[in-house]
């Protein structure tokens, strides 16, 4: 075990020692005895009488100088080349010097160089550094500084044989790179990486692909380029990996933007219009993936593809015939192949950007709202609500699967939200729904309350409330039937041979055309609601009963053919065909006189019994009414014959009513509104709240100005604002 003690120390020959073990270190040509080293730096630094830190500390100085001098000549006299020679010598250098500081003059680091560097903190000036520190400044000092250019130059040439697709050891960068900062370790300033290589790298790397992207571009095209320049940025990334630090990173992307994406931008963008209409998507994916990384770069082509699917979507609404009328079906589906069209588009060469759905939203909501078949009229609404009912309603020509349906209505949804006027939708919808739940036409239950919940996902449960109540109605009218069944039987009481069913709606939820005639209920039905009426008044005190008779049906038999028909009716052509039993011919004052029908009604009824060759006119020259009779000679191929269907489509006057209902609605709502508004400002002057009004109602319609100035006016009358004395654009809440 080797003794603690201090001793006299022959410095020389220690030293000698000290020196030869070094020089093993430094070339690695030999292995050495660290243990031997490590005693005899101790031994020297506390020797009798006095230590010999500080000869010791000058005579590693000045090896190293004289070892790093010698390298110097050993390198500029190789026959190898210049990097190759350098990296050598780098390599056995820079490990024998961290060797030789963590373990052979780790006791002189710790105990004299630690202190005289803590007194320099102190205002001492000694120059004093560590050794591995002490050894990379003399090889920074006496070596590098002496051959950088040549070293350097021989780095720019392996990169830009590396970008020109040549073998290169690319090792030799990369180590390179990482003695620069080895170097720059022992300096506060750090500029070796920086300065001499990063800014070189930088600007050589500038300047190649500025001439590359020009000559690029002139020889082969803006298609071509833009692939080129993904290449050549996928290269130089992973180029940076290897040859760059992390903190260049970024400068180099920089750069790459600037010289292949921005200088070229105006090109790559003015091409958006022509890929777009040759719907050349793998281009717009390239120009959407370089334009997007430089600031600004996708804005003008933003415009262009919001003013593109303009054009399209108008130009394919233009195309629709019979412009006036148009069918519901071609409309939206002309409509959702021009969403889903873009939707694709935007999907796979966008990547989805949220700015491109965006304007995509923009464009849809221009081209649904202010086509040239609306005219910034309510006739989408109207026509989307339209194909929504032919979807969800049995008989479709084309019926689809359930999940083909589902996906369908999905995207029906989507057009949907681009409505500004969701409360005629809402009226044309209810209607619709009411019409399928009371003829019993819908798809299924399932379907239509999968449609409600996307409606109610788009605009919340209270825009749907109605709707969901209709359902409810159905659900209790079905119990109500058992209940009227139980009922005449624990009454033993006969309704006859009649299969009678009642469907009980709640006044207010349900969108229902008024009854525009009155009516006598013949009289074999007249036991059957006698009988349904005591049922319910014993069920529900205080209630009343409205029996809606042009909504109702029934199937009935006939006997007068060879063949038995079995025939669906409303209630009016029931009536009128019932007359029939009693007598062969039947005048229209007759049938007036026994049904009370207007001549209105009397006349849709009667043609279109005769429309569906049920009855036919009795030409009588004594008569001056029109006699009828029934068409004893009525075949069909069919055994079940719906003759209601023509008496259950919606007119053009029921139309024109339902818009007169909308726009009533809409009076009430603004008055509400207005109420609502000054009850919590108290005060407000004109110009504020019809905005704020505008603000509110927005998400329901697109409230006109003038309209929301009457409901003012009214709201003044009935007392609820008053103007303020002295300002006549000021109202106050009473």
């Amino acid at each position: 075990m080797t003794s603690l003690l201090r001793k006299t120390v022959d410095f020389d020959e220690t030293w000698d020692s000290i020196a030869k073990g070094m020089y093993s270190l430094l070339t690695g040509t030999k292995s050495v005895s660290a243990i031997g080293l490590v005693e005899d730096v101790y031994n020297l630094c506390v020797a009798q009488p006095h230590p010999h830190c500080e000869p010791l500390y000058e005579n590693i100085k000045k090896f190293f100088e004289s070892h790093v001098d010698q390298l110097l000549q050993e390198i500029l006299e190789t026959k190898s080349d210049t990097i190759s020679e350098y990296l050598k010598q780098w390599k056995k250098f820079s490990t024998g010097c961290q060797y030789c500081n963590s373990t052979v003059f780790r006791y002189l680091n710790q105990n004299w160089i630690h202190k005289k560097i803590n007194d320099k903190k102190f205002g001492q000036p000694p120059d004093i550094h560590e050794i591995q520190t002490l050894g990379l400044i003399t090889w920074k000092e006496r070596l590098y500084s002496k051959i950088k250019s040549r070293v350097l130059n021989c780095v720019e040439i392996l990169i830009q044989k590396d970008r020109d697709g040549e073998l290169v050891q690319y090792s030799h960068i990369t180590q390179f790179m990482e003695s620069l900062i080895k170097l720059d370790s022992v300096d506060r300033d750090k500029f070796l990486y920086k300065r001499e290589y990063e800014t070189a790298y930088l600007d050589n790397t500038a300047q190649f692909y500025s001439r590359e992207s020009t000559s690029f571009i002139s020889s082969s095209g803006i298609s071509a380029y833009m692939k080129k320049a993904e290449t050549r940025i996928e290269e130089e990334y992973h180029r940076a990996q290897k040859y760059l630090n992390q903190s260049s990173h970024d400068k180099l992307r920089r750069i790459m933007d600037q010289v292949l994406i921005e200088r070229h931008k105006e090109l790559l963008q003015s091409e958006c219009i022509n890929y777009l209409k040759d719907e050349k998507l793998d281009e717009i994916h390239h120009m959407y993936k370089l334009l997007s990384r430089i600031e600004g770069g996708l804005t003008p082509v933003l415009t262009t593809v919001q003013n593109y699917i303009q054009h399209v979507g108008f130009e394919a609404i233009q195309s629709i015939p019979d412009k006036n009328n148009p069918e519901p079906k071609i409309y939206v589906e002309t409509l959702l192949r021009i969403y889903l069209q873009f939707s694709s588009i935007i999907k796979r060469s966008f990547n989805n950007d949220v700015s491109f759905i965006t304007i995509l939203d923009l464009a849809c909501h221009k081209i649904f709202n202010q086509n040239h078949i609306t005219k910034n009229t309510t006739k989408s609404p109207e026509l989307l609500a339209k194909y929504c009912d032919i979807l969800l309603k049995k008989g479709n020509k084309q019926q689809l699967e359930e999940a083909e349906l589902e996906e369908k209505l999905s995207q029906v949804i989507v057009l949907f939200k681009y409505v500004d006027d969701k409360d005629v939708f809402q009226k044309f919808y209810s209607k619709m729904l009411s019409r399928r739940l009371i003829n019993a036409t819908s798809v299924s239950d399932d379907i239509e309350k999968f449609m409600i919940t996307g409606l109610k996902q788009a605009c919340g449960y209270e825009y749907t409330s109605k709707f969901n109540r209709m359902f409810t109605d159905i659900t209790l009218s079905t119990e109500t039937n058992e209940q009227f069944k139980q009922f005449l039987t624990s009454k033993n009481a006969s309704i006859g041979k009649i299969d009678f069913s009642i469907l009980v709606l709640t006044s207010g939820s349900w969108s229902l055309h008024s009854q525009t005639s009155s009516f006598i209920v013949p009289s074999e039905l007249t036991l059957c609601i006698s009988a349904f009426q005591e049922f319910y008044h014993s069920q529900h005190q205080g209630r009343k009963l409205n029996w809606l008779h042009h909504l109702c049906k029934a199937d009935v038999k006939s006997n007068f053919t060879k063949r038995s028909y079995d025939f669906q009716v409303t209630n009016f052509q029931l009536g009128i065909l019932l007359l029939f039993n009693n007598q062969d011919t039947i005048t229209s004052d007759e049938i007036t006189k026994f049904t009370n029908l207007n001549e209105h009604e009397l006349s849709r009824t009667v043609q279109s019994l005769i429309e569906a060759k049920l009855i036919l006119n009795k030409k009588n020259p004594d008569s001056a009414s029109q006699e009828y009779q029934v068409n004893t000679a009525y075949i069909n191929k069919r055994l079940k014959v719906k003759v209601s269907s023509s008496l259950q489509k919606e007119t053009p006057s029921q139309t024109e009513d339902t818009y007169k209902g909308i726009d009533e609605d809409r009076k009430l709502y603004l008055q509400a509104t207005i109420v609502r508004i000054m009850k919590a400002r108290k005060t407000m002057n004109h110009v504020a709240l019809i905005q704020e009004v505008i603000e509110h109602s927005r998400l329901r319609f697109q409230p006109n100005i003038p309209m929301i100035k009457k409901c003012i006016e009214q709201l003044i009358e009935k007392e609820y604002i008053q103007r303020a004395e002295g300002e006549s654009d000021k109202y106050l809440y009473l």
